[in-house]
């Protein structure tokens, strides 16, 4: 393999690093802004500087008000309620899907999974009204239920843990049938533990789905006690004024959960991700 010259690596860092900077430094504005009352958020953004991004007079007036005069610790414990029981149930239900379709020959499977395929093009504000009919259907309206059970079944997980699962080597599958080992004995016990990565990758994309979710739960609930994160930071902007200071405070706390998990799964994130699509 042929060697980079030392001037086209350090341009390819130097590109790196800029694209990095870009990236980072709204959310290091977003850090600072949180630490400061309204009349300080903008002053500073004009010229550059480094009190740009560090507060003057830092202040925990907007995180006190969140916490301690909103219920905003009950929005964020909401949003990871229904994100984690959508994260294990999506996980199980899109495994065995994922494996079905990778194992099992029967008729119209090709059909049956580009059909699958096709709801990554279908945005939900095309079927938001539908839907709302069928969660109203069941009652689900303004629970638990209706933000978790339509979020359960996920194309793109479906997808990935197929392709993970087509890299079993077959050997494996038929060692454990000629000892006598069932279909779900086979998918629990010999391909689950061999692709951890896609069930890593698939569960924190899922995660981070749920709790960046906006539309659906502001239309299938309206009580505060099950009001998520996303859209209680909605409710601080008004018609006539925003709290920066609360928003941006509970922007930063809704931030920490998925930064804190995405640090802690990366390494499986990136090996699930970079192998996707290998075998079809």
């Amino acid at each position: 393999m042929r060697r980079r010259r030392p001037l086209t690596t350090a341009l390819l860092y130097a590109a790196l690093v800029s694209v990095a900077v870009v990236t980072v430094l709204p959310f290091l504005w977003t850090l600072g802004a949180a630490f400061r009352d309204n009349a300080e958020i903008f002053r500073y953004t004009r010229p550059l500087s480094r009190w740009t991004f560090l507060p003057r007079q830092p202040t925990l007036a907007g995180f006190t008000y969140i916490f301690v005069h909103d219920r905003f610790g009950r929005y964020m414990a909401n949003s990871f309620l229904v994100a984690a029981a959508v994260t294990a149930s999506g996980l199980f239900v899109n495994s065995l899907a994922g494996f079905g379709f990778a194992r099992f020959r029967f008729p119209g499977r090709d059909w049956l999974f580009a059909a699958v395929l096709v709801t990554f093009m279908v945005p939900l504000e095309i079927i938001v009204i539908p839907l709302y009919v069928v969660v109203r259907g069941f009652g689900w309206i303004d629970s638990y239920w209706a933000l978790i059970v339509p979020a359960i079944a996920d194309a793109f997980s479906i997808f990935l843990l197929r392709q993970f699962f087509q890299e079993v080597p077959q050997e494996l599958v038929d060692a454990a049938r000629i000892d006598g080992c069932g279909w779900f004995a086979v998918y629990w016990r010999i391909a689950l533990p061999l692709v951890k990565p896609a069930l890593v990758t698939a569960g924190l994309l899922s995660f981070i789905r749920q709790w960046d979710a906006f539309f659906w739960p502001l239309v299938a609930t309206s009580s505060p006690a099950y009001t998520v994160v996303q859209v209680a930071l909605a409710k601080y902007i008004t018609e006539f004024v925003t709290f920066w200071d609360r928003l941006l405070a509970g922007a930063v706390s809704a931030s920490l959960p998925v930064l804190l998990l995405y640090f802690l799964l990366q390494r499986f994130y990136v090996q699930g991700i970079s192998t996707t699509g290998l075998k079809s």
